[in-house]
């Protein structure tokens, strides 16, 4: 396999969370207000969706959560309120 045929990871778009908000449903998760830890069915289908709005918002040269600002943070929520995907 040469270089220029190597496969890349792609961006991931989530396509069943848009058809969600397309549809107006809205995906229950439980968030424990003491942890912020997500629970029930939904969970890894909210953390994804959570990666991928970190990815979008956030640089990839941040080491870590702990070194990202709280603007971003902010930004990151907000999109998640307005998304209209999830019932938190």
């Amino acid at each position: 396999m040469t270089d220029s045929s190597k496969k890349t990871r792609e961006v991931t778009h989530m396509k069943a969370i848009a058809i969600n908000r397309l549809g107006g449903v809205k995906v229950l998760v439980d968030v424990y207000p003491q942890t912020g830890r997500a629970s029930g069915p939904n969970k890894a289908q909210f953390a994804s969706y959570l990666g991928v709005l970190a990815l979008k918002k956030v640089s990839i040269l941040v080491p870590d959560w702990d070194h990202v600002t709280k603007a971003e943070k902010d930004l990151i929520w907000q999109d998640l309120c307005v998304s209209n995907s999830f019932k938190v």
